[in-house]
């Protein structure tokens, strides 16, 4: 009796479930797709943390805000002798910095400050302008690591001059200072010593007459009079001044000084030494 072949019911599942079936029955073909699934969602996971990262200002590298202070005297204007810079930086969108340079630290020429333009951050490189309203093409570019900021200053007059700088806050840095009466340099016991003798090397020398103490601009008036009796020398605002003598290892502080000048905190420790009892000392 001739055999009645035996039909096997249709498949009705779609391509996909029966791909998926015969991959399931293939532990080899199994493992290479977890493996190439393993690594797209690695890749894709490495491409969002690093957007991610340069999305972070912070995550780029130390921030190159706050205050840095120069750690040796340069001579940036022959005029106004060897002084400190600070830094006041500010980070800006699109990398941009933006903040203040003054310059200071020599009792015998006025602190002043400028703002900065035109600042950029390129990773650890950093560029900007120095508006100090002189006229001349001056700028400072350089890089930053950590607590260290080493700089070219590009001055128009005087080339290229190297500063290294570091983070340190002021108020860590100040100490009291002394106040003293000062003409063509030299130190005098009150403001009659120094009118005397600055009266004295007049042409022709003269006579004291009065002296006032300092003004608020730590000036002081001084008044002659010539051997006949006649009215001689009379002036508030000479040589004669009243300034501030900072303790060793440290300079007046790298603040606009538009009053008199103030003994109390008005000293800032040299570079990254620290204030400690009142001295300058070393960081441990």
């Amino acid at each position: 009796m001739p055999r009645i072949p035996v039909r096997k019911p249709a498949d009705r599942r779609s391509r996909v479930d029966r791909l998926l079936d015969r991959i399931r029955n293939n532990r080899f073909a199994a493992l290479a797709i977890v493996a190439a699934l393993g690594v797209g969602a690695l890749a894709s996971f490495t491409d969002s943390v690093r957007k991610l990262v340069d999305a972070l200002p912070s995550a780029r590298g130390a921030s190159v805000a706050g205050q840095w202070k120069s750690d040796e005297e340069a001579t940036f204007y022959p005029f106004k002798g060897p002084e400190f810079i600070r830094l006041e930086l500010q980070e800006a969108a699109g990398d941009q910095i933006v903040g203040t340079i003054r310059f200071g630290g020599n009792s015998q020429a006025d602190a002043r400050s400028a703002p900065l333009s035109d600042g950029k951050r390129n990773g650890k490189s950093i560029a900007f302008v120095l508006d100090t309203g002189n006229g001349l093409r001056e700028s400072m570019s350089g890089e930053f690591a950590g607590n260290e900021l080493r700089l070219v200053a590009h001055l128009e007059k005087r080339g290229d001059i190297a500063i290294t700088a570091h983070r340190i806050a002021q108020s860590v840095q100040l100490v009291d200072g002394r106040a003293a009466l000062f003409y063509a340099r030299q130190e005098f016991p009150d403001h009659r010593a120094a009118c005397t003798a600055l009266l004295a090397r007049e042409e022709p020398p003269q006579a004291y007459k009065l002296s006032e103490p300092p003004d608020e601009w730590g000036d002081v008036h001084c008044a002659g009079v010539h051997a006949d009796g006649s009215p001689g020398f009379d002036q508030f605002q000479n040589d004669v001044q009243l300034r501030v003598v900072c303790p060793a290892d440290s300079r007046v502080a790298l603040t606009d000084v538009t009053p008199r000048p103030r003994a109390a905190k008005g000293c800032e420790c040299d570079g990254t030494r620290l204030a400690a009892n009142g001295k300058c000392v070393a960081p441990a």
